[in-house]
């Protein structure tokens, strides 16, 4: 996710997809190239890995999305492009999926890039020994939760080396989402060798790993916040791609960013807040809207967020029109629901997901029937005054967030007692993944795909992105149809969604805040640079005019 942190997409943006910017122009040798091609960019966070089994967060797949390389990548439309793989076939069931790789490719200390690198990369991910975060992801592939239960070895999930460029994945059950989760990192290919031989320490520095994708990366040391990309010039595709080096900074600072930009030392900065509404006249600035989503869970582990009228009435007092217009104000949106707006469509319809799946009084401000509820739940759990945690970390907009949840909350629900608790980003995902801590809390996800049961699952039973600890069995039953009955059947399968979508919302299993956007500040020179809607930039056709 995001994508990733699956909470913490919102690093830069760099996209740049924009009119005039055609891929084929590079190419086709038609521009005027700078003579140094090389691009500064920024990241939010540090980079935690090299890793691509431990990858979650931003800046590590920022990295790893353009040093490695799986079988697709989706471009700016979302549209999947063949990376490694050249073919892929699926059988009448949707059971088996068989891709051919492209001969002759290497790794960047010379050995092939085979089937068999695949198979080992997709084995040592679902290993538990491994403590993959992404591991479920890998569920629909044959014996994968068995080996995730420790109850098989990983060398029986459901894989194989045909030959060095073909392997074959057997699933379980239909999953028509497979190819695109293809192109996350937890399914790129791993080398064996080099795995081995570093044991633990693999990808905690550039010089422990191996990269088969555009670049390699060069001088980061585990902790440091200045490292480079490098053009790879054992890359397969080398032909196409046009930068030298590209300079990474981790900069948190949002006016050290801006300083950084407008003296030409960083090419792209994330804008947020009042500095978004300072620069929108700017000739360099760009904003879209983002497949992201913020939103707070309950702690059904605590007595009162177990109460559906009080998780209702902390909903329904808050205006998300409010917090996007003037806490955010950088092109978020309000949302009509969990799923994001314009993340899919109705099969036969053709109406946006988001409408279909609306319920009312779920995510517009009422106050008059937030404080209903609230006396309500109150009364049911015989008492005047209620204390509530509210955790968020302190990156970005989250802590402006809180405070306006805090202040709504105490002033308009008679009792209320809203405390903030502002923590440093991986302690607060420590305390959602365990549950404990807060009785509610803030947190964000961007699709790693473009797939409805990417978000969705999210809140399924037993998620390990489900900090709230959400539960209810006829969610999962539309999310179980989905996957199985009804997965060969769009509009079925669609419906499904929409089913689980109402009743996670009726629910009230979280309380959804705003939907993102992207925004920030672009060199017009470099080009073709590709916000892509998993949330990354990827450099593999930039380049930089004169």
């Amino acid at each position: 996710m995001d994508r990733k942190w699956k909470v913490s997409v919102f690093f830069v943006a760099a996209a740049m997809l924009l009119a005039g910017c055609g891929s084929k122009g590079a190419s086709a040798g038609t521009h005027k190239y700078a003579t140094k091609q090389s691009y500064n960019l920024m990241a939010n966070t540090e980079v935690e890995t090299m890793d691509p089994s431990l990858a979650d967060d931003s800046a590590s797949l920022l990295q790893l999305n353009n040093t490695n390389e799986g079988l697709y990548h989706p471009n700016k439309n979302g549209k999947l492009v063949a990376e490694a793989a050249t073919k892929t076939k699926v059988s009448k069931d949707g059971l088996t999926y068989t891709f051919t790789l492209h001969k002759g490719m290497k790794w960047s200390n010379g050995d092939p890039v085979t089937a068999q690198n695949f198979v080992y990369g997709w084995q040592r991910t679902v290993d538990p020994d491994t403590k993959a975060p992404n591991a479920f992801l890998f569920a629909p592939i044959k014996n994968a939760n068995a080996i995730m239960n420790d109850k098989k070895s990983a060398k029986t999930l459901g894989v194989k080396a045909v030959n060095k460029t073909t392997f074959k994945v057997t699933l379980s059950k239909p999953a028509p989402y497979l190819k695109q989760m293809t192109a996350l990192p937890a399914f790129f290919p791993q080398d064996k060798k080099v795995v081995e031989k570093y044991g633990k320490s693999y990808g905690t520095t550039s010089a422990k790993t191996v990269y088969n994708g555009p670049f390699v990366q060069e001088g980061w040391t585990g902790s440091n916040l200045t490292w480079k990309m490098k053009k790879n010039t054992k890359y397969w595709d080398k032909k196409v791609v046009h930068l030298s080096t590209v300079n990474m900074q981790v900069v948190q600072n949002s006016s050290t960013a801006l300083n950084l930009y407008q003296v030409k030392k960083l090419d792209d900065i994330s804008l947020s807040g009042e500095q978004a509404t300072q620069e929108k006249s700017n000739k360099d600035f760009y904003s879209s809207l983002a497949n992201s989503m913020t939103y707070a869970v309950y702690n059904f582990k605590n007595q009162a967020m177990q109460n559906i009228n009080i998780r209702r009435a902390l909903s329904l007092v808050l205006n998300r029109e409010q917090v996007t217009s003037k806490v955010l104000a950088d092109g978020s949106i309000a949302p009509k629901g969990f799923v994001p707006s314009k993340l899919t469509e109705n099969p036969k319809t053709g109406t946006d997901f988001a409408t279909d799946a609306e319920v009312a009084n779920t995510t517009t401000q009422n106050k008059k029937l937030a404080k209903k509820y609230w006396a309500k739940g109150m009364k049911q759990l015989g008492k005047t005054k209620l204390t509530i945690q509210l955790m968020c970390w302190d990156e970005g907009t989250n802590s402006q967030v809180a405070e306006y949840m805090q202040s709504e909350i105490n002033q308009t629900l008679n009792g209320a007692d809203v405390k903030v608790s502002t923590l440093p980003k991986k302690s607060a995902i420590t305390k959602m993944s365990s549950h404990t801590g807060f009785d509610m809390a803030l947190t964000g996800w961007s699709p790693d795909f473009v797939d409805l049961m990417d978000v969705l699952q999210l809140e399924q039973t037993g998620n390990p992105y489900n900090f709230g600890s959400f539960s209810n069995k006829t969610f999962d039953k539309y999310m179980k149809a989905a996957i199985t009955t009804d997965a060969n059947d769009s509009q079925a399968r669609y419906d499904d969604y929409v089913k689980a979508e109402k009743v996670l919302m009726k629910q009230q299993g979280v309380a959804v805040i705003d939907q993102g956007a992207s925004t920030y500040l672009h060199n017009p020179k470099v080009k073709n640079a590709v916000s892509t809607t998993d949330g990354g930039t990827y450099l593999k056709n930039a380049y930089v005019t004169k």
